[in-house]
């Protein structure tokens, strides 16, 4: 969501005097008290004054360095009374438009339910140990898909190539690449087979991964 206090310095000075106002007129009703009313007024007061002498002939980088500073210490103030002050739940939708801030939202957004596959690699890492490596199917980041919260790392020691995932009975949540699978020291030199599939917080599950499969180290 794009930040509700404007880049621009003539932006800012404008919104942040409307803002003043706003908080000025309601600080009672929403229970503001009057010291940080006051100390909103002065930051404001001396933002704007350093602004129009910045955007004068008379601006020389002394000046310059003040605004940036007086900016800070402004857009600071807001940001603390936007988090605390200004969470009142009495503070209407229409409240909030006029000072210049964001409507809540109050929708929940939906976990969409994984659609696409990652892929696996599978690389020795030490004795009895193989790494697994994964990240989405055509992608070169190690993100998660959106709304992704791990991958679902399912493997089995075999003797014989599985006919699908269902013959792979251990299993593993791996909220990060890459994840180590440890092995028995019986099971050295045998086969495993690995398939995967991305879970949402839901626990909702997508597509498989192609089967790969190693030799345990």
């Amino acid at each position: 969501m794009k930040d509700y206090i404007p880049y621009r310095d003539s932006e800012l000075a404008a919104w942040s005097a409307n803002f003043t106002a706003q908080i000025s007129a309601n600080a009672a009703a929403w229970e503001i008290p009057r010291d940080d009313v006051s100390e909103l007024q002065t930051l404001t007061d001396a933002f704007a004054t350093l602004h129009a002498q910045a955007d004068s002939p008379a601006k020389n980088s002394i000046i310059v360095t003040e605004k940036n500073a007086a900016r800070k210490a402004l857009e600071a103030k807001i940001r603390s009374l936007v988090g605390f002050r200004l969470k009142n739940p009495v503070i209407t939708d229409a409240e909030r438009i006029a000072m210049g801030l964001h409507v809540r939202d109050t929708t929940p957004t939906p976990v969409p339910v994984p659609t696409s596959r990652p892929e696996i690699d599978l690389d020795v890492l030490d004795v009895r140990r193989l790494k697994v490596v994964f990240h989405d199917m055509g992608s070169k980041s190690k993100a998660k898909p959106y709304g992704v919260n791990g991958a679902v790392i399912v493997y089995a020691v075999l003797n014989a190539p599985p006919a699908d995932v269902g013959a792979l009975t251990r299993s593993v949540l791996a909220t990060r690449t890459p994840h180590t699978l440890e092995f028995t020291e019986e099971e050295r030199g045998k086969t495993v087979y690995v398939a995967i599939c991305w879970q949402n917080e839901k626990g909702e599950r997508g597509p498989w991964s192609e089967i790969e499969s190693a030799i345990v180290p």
